[in-house]
């Protein structure tokens, strides 16, 4: 017996006691049949009036109407509904007018009780094909409602390519009506010189399921070419066969033209690098060399080849690798660092240089690397005007990354800012207050906690990193993130050098995404819970096979959900930094984890600084993820090395060709993950300034190693 939604039968027969047997036989035959008897199709129709019904059966020989009469006054009313002459009338001339009509079964009467299951049989039928036409319909409109209102251009095509229908979008962005465009082929909206490609792929879309993306030149009804990216798409049925296809598209004519306006800036920049007389780089904080200029190849006889990806040091005598890696440190930390260094040529020959290098950051505030300039000191005076045109680079660069220097000299309180630390803040150029005026630039509640944290990196001897408002000469208020370290002289702090950075933009991301959890957290829990509490009401009324299955894929999508506000949050700077002992979290983490029958082996004894809500983040991604794929009797090993620390199994492992795409969100080699714990792995290192690798561990597992941990 089947348990599904109830079908309600109408039974119209002038005879009541049949009526009533066949009522009583089809409920009996299938529980989820519910039928109503009457005796004449006046009475049937004034039913079908009152009350709804998901399918008629009729007599054939009624004194008032006969069942074809009566089918006809039905589709009247109801022209969907589904009608069976159910007759002892039984010749071929009835049946062939009955299917003439256009009713859905005709059956005759019969003796025995088979009949009453071969008439359940047929109203099942019936009913599931109507309820699948509904829902095909209901469907489709949906489809036409988001067609419409899509923000995009919508086109609708035949199997041929001729347009079917076309929305506002794409008629405000085509500037063709529907009725211009409807029934043109696709070659009216594309150049003849692009015509073959387009052919080829869209005999390609009939041929293959997949979808089709693709940058494409497109005409307007006045003839212009713009650049529009499209997204194909053929809507197949359960056979394959081609219900429809759409296509959507944007104008990105705009955005190609910033590009190519960008590429030409940029070979510009690179023109006017290579003509300085001094060498110009760019290196990462590791040391690797990124970027250069012709200069340092004319210099050391080094190729452009032999120069990408080499660490800047190995440039230099060996005598001065320590006091690079000084001046880089310095750069990271203070903003700003400057030292002399021997250059080594290919042919070994020594040239002293002066290199200066600050902090570089991208627009959103990010630190990327270290840029900087050398100069060859032993033609300092004959180079006084490209040294000029080199503090004017770096200038720019500092204005470029939103930054601001400044130093303090501890024994006077006399304060130093650079040219865009006025311009941040409003201010004419000049001398630079003394530090107390200098502190009254920040808001009231803010302004102690950035003296505090002056007169603790004086006292201990200790670096800063605070937060404060300050509030421009034109009202508005501007969020910066002051950093700053000490320079000792003799064990004494003499000075307090640093950077002040406009990080408002970040401030507005973090409250973006405070409103992002929000709605995530209401607008998909609140419905996921309602799913969830109706399942077991689900599970209280009926035993399902399937039930087992819509609990797991609840459970996915409060994976997925808690996932997803974790990858939202991935960009927000490391800002809780402390003194962490890893063995001691790693245990705590384990603690928090489902880990079955799994084995952990601490062997961490480190201590180092970190944001420990992110770190406890990382490591609990890592056990999860070693349980998830290794099993539940997997072995865990967490360690030390030198410059951080790894999380080893002895699992199943990842095969060396898929090790590139498991840090992207979305990838999982499991049914049962997200996709998206490694890729928050990486976002949470990344942040720390950190790099994780993955290679196999040695008991043939999957071994992570996080590195450049300080």
């Amino acid at each position: 017996m089947s348990t599904s939604t109830p079908i309600r039968v109408l039974h119209v027969d002038d005879e009541p006691e049949f009526g009533d047997m066949v009522a009583e036989f089809l409920e009996r035959e299938d529980a989820q049949l519910d039928v109503t008897s009457v005796t004449s199709a006046a009475a049937g129709i004034e039913r079908l009036d009152g009350a709804q019904f998901d399918c008629v059966v009729s007599d054939y020989d009624m004194p008032d109407q006969n069942g074809l009469q009566f089918f006809e006054s039905v589709r009247d009313s109801h022209p969907d509904l589904p009608f069976i002459l159910f007759t002892g009338k039984g010749s071929e001339d009835v049946a062939s007018d009955a299917i003439s009509a256009g009713v859905d079964d005709y059956l005759q009467k019969q003796g025995g009780t088979g009949q009453y299951t071969l008439l359940a049989h047929r109203i099942t039928n019936a009913v599931a094909q109507y309820r699948s036409k509904q829902e095909i319909e209901a469907s489709q409109e949906r489809l036409s409602l988001f067609f419409e209102q899509s923000p995009l251009g919508a086109l609708e095509w035949t199997e041929s390519f001729d347009v079917a229908r076309m929305n506002e979008k794409a008629e405000e962005i085509l500037g063709f009506t529907e009725e211009e465009l409807v029934g043109s082929s696709w070659r009216r909206l594309i150049p003849e010189s692009e015509q073959d490609g387009v052919a080829e792929l869209f005999a390609e879309m009939l041929t293959e399921s997949k979808a089709y993306d693709i940058e494409q030149e497109t005409l307007t009804s006045d003839g212009e070419r713009i650049r529009c990216e499209w997204h194909h798409r053929v809507v197949r049925d359960e056979l394959g066969d081609v219900i429809t296809i759409f296509s959507k598209f944007q104008n990105v004519s705009q955005r190609v033209k910033r590009e190519k306006e960008l590429a030409e800036e940029r070979a510009f920049t690179e023109q006017a690098l290579d003509t300085l007389e001094d060498v110009f780089y760019v290196v990462e904080t590791d040391g690797t060399l990124t970027r250069w200029n012709e200069r340092l190849g004319a210099v050391t006889g080094h190729s452009d080849v032999t120069l990408d990806g080499k660490d800047i040091r190995t440039l230099f005598a060996e005598d001065d690798h320590d006091r690079i890696s000084g001046a880089i440190e310095e750069a990271i930390e203070t903003g700003t660092a400057t030292v002399e260094a021997r250059l080594l040529t290919a042919a070994s020959e020594e040239v002293s240089y002066e290199l200066t290098g600050k902090r570089l950051t991208d627009p959103h505030g990010e630190f990327v690397g270290i840029v900087g300039i050398g100069r060859d000191l032993s033609e300092r005076k004959e180079r006084k005007a490209e040294i000029q045109f080199a503090r004017d680079l770096l200038d720019q660069t500092e204005r470029i990354a939103d930054v601001g220097g400044w130093e303090i000299e501890t024994a006077t309180d006399e304060v130093f800012w650079t040219e865009n630390l006025f311009d941040m803040l409003g201010v004419d150029y000049g001398q630079a207050p003394p530090l107390g005026e200098a502190l009254d630039v920040y808001l009231e509640e803010d302004r102690q906690r950035v003296a505090n944290a002056i007169e603790t990196a004086v006292a201990a001897a200790e670096s800063f990193d605070v937060e404060a408002r300050f509030e421009r000469h034109d009202g508005e208020l501007r969020w910066f993130r002051i950093q700053g370290k000490p320079v000792l002289q003799d064990g004494e702090v003499v000075r307090l050098r640093g950077a002040v950075q406009d990080i408002t933009d970040h401030k507005q991301r973090e409250k973006q995404l405070e409103q992002f959890a929000s709605i995530v957290s209401h607008d998909l829990r609140n419905p996921l819970n309602v799913a969830e509490g109706r399942l077991e009401l689900a599970r209280e009324e009926c035993d399902s096979e399937h039930l087992p299955s819509v609990a797991q894929a609840h459970e996915r999508m409060r994976d997925l959900i808690a996932d997803l506000l974790e990858l939202a949050r991935g960009d927000e700077r490391v800002s809780a930094m402390e003194l962490v002992d890893l063995g001691e979290l790693a245990g705590q983490c384990w603690n928090a984890v489902e880990t079955g029958d799994a084995t952990l082996v601490n062997e961490a004894e480190t201590h180092f600084h970190a944001d420990q809500s992110q770190l406890r983040q990382l490591l609990e991604n890592l056990i999860r993820n070693a349980v998830e794929h290794g099993g539940d009797d997997v072995t865990i090993t967490i360690g030390d090395q030198p410059d951080g620390f790894y999380v080893a199994d002895d699992g199943q492992g990842i095969p060396p060709e898929d090790r590139e795409q498991v840090f992207e969100p979305g990838y999982s080699t499991s049914t049962e993950g997200t996709g998206f714990g490694l890729s928050i792995i990486r976002q949470i290192t990344e942040a720390h300034g950190w790099t994780v690798s993955l290679d196999t561990s040695t008991d043939g597992g999957i071994r992570f190693d996080v590195t450049g941990v300080a």
